[in-house]
């Protein structure tokens, strides 16, 4: 295969994983080996590295695997969206079981296969502290109207923000939040207008997270794999609550 197509097949699949809840697109991007060296491409457009090595820009943004990533993450993400909406106007029952089954797993996955048991065990609080704030979400104790445009910014930021970490989606940040159909919509009509906010939160976090979050990342692996865990775990229930099939098809 070649490079050109094994990277798109890799962007083709971390489409998929965003547009459906419950699977992070770089858990995806890991597998295939493209996650150090995609996140490594999105911390150059921070300020901090794009104006301090601007002459180098072209050469560190490395086209070679952008272009190929970002083709089949774009198509993939247009072309899951009827996809979702299918299994979810005619499936949703069998989707809701596959998406908790999913989830399930990747806290398995992140908690007892990719690390050791006892290194997991030493952060047990950030594993509650991030199953209780889930469970708050879903539970509509914390409300969230976006109609507010600033909201949608902040969607858009968290949205992306869950999308370059491990651990958790960017849509089912969105089903946390109550706007993943809506969302969804907007994707499948193509309505730059009406995303326009949501892509303005995604565009913040475009040029802050890679080379903030992600580092500390790396330098907390265990304890921020525990915290994502707790908050899959504690989002289950915002998948059986929250995923409904809409009364207004898109």
């Amino acid at each position: 295969m070649s490079n050109f197509l094994y990277r798109f097949s890799a962007g083709f699949c971390m489409g998929i994983a965003e547009i459906t809840p419950g699977i992070s697109g770089a858990t995806i991007a890991g597998i295939f080996n493209v996650y150090e060296p995609f996140v490594k491409v999105l911390s150059f457009f921070s300020p901090k590295f794009f104006f301090a090595d601007f002459k180098n820009f072209s050469k560190n943004i490395n086209l070679s695997l952008m272009i190929p990533l970002m083709l089949g993450m774009v198509l993939s993400i247009y072309a899951s969206a009827y996809g979702v909406t299918y299994l979810i106007e005619n499936q949703l029952i069998f989707f809701k079981i596959f998406l908790s089954f999913v989830m399930v797993f990747a806290v398995i996955k992140n908690c007892i296969i990719d690390q050791m048991v006892s290194d997991s065990s030493k952060y047990l609080i950030s594993f509650i502290l991030g199953a209780l704030i889930a469970l708050l979400v879903a539970f509509s104790l914390i409300q969230f109207d976006f109609n507010n445009i600033f909201l949608l910014i902040v969607a858009g930021f968290l949205a992306f923000t869950a999308f370059i970490l491990p651990g958790i989606s960017g849509a089912l940040v969105l089903l946390l939040l109550g706007i993943y159909q809506e969302i969804t919509c907007g994707i499948k009509s193509l309505d730059i207008i009406g995303l326009l906010p949501f892509i303005v939160g995604m565009l913040f976090a475009f040029f802050m997270i890679p080379s903030k979050i992600v580092e500390r990342f790396k330098t907390n692996t265990h304890q921020i794999k525990v915290l994502f865990s707790g908050l899959i775990l504690g989002s289950i229930p915002a998948v059986w609550i929250h995923l409904q099939a809409p009364e207004n098809i898109c």
